[in-house]
């Protein structure tokens, strides 16, 4: 996702999990630009949460 403070691109993977083959392995990745002032101020409070708040909802995943 392209915006004019900043780019987002995010990259998700699942694969098999061969010691519990009834869950699968979630892998995701996000990745930032910042292109100005903006964008980083905006940035600054999501990476501080935006880790807890991931693994919260991925945890929630059945």
């Amino acid at each position: 996702m392209k915006d004019s403070h900043l780019d987002v691109c995010i990259c998700v993977r699942i694969t098999e999990n061969t010691s519990n083959p009834s869950k699968n392995i979630l892998y995701l990745v996000a990745s930032v630009r910042n292109h100005n002032f903006w964008g980083r101020l905006y940035m600054l409070p999501v990476s501080i949460l935006h880790p807890f708040i991931a693994h919260k909802l991925v945890d929630n995943i059945d």
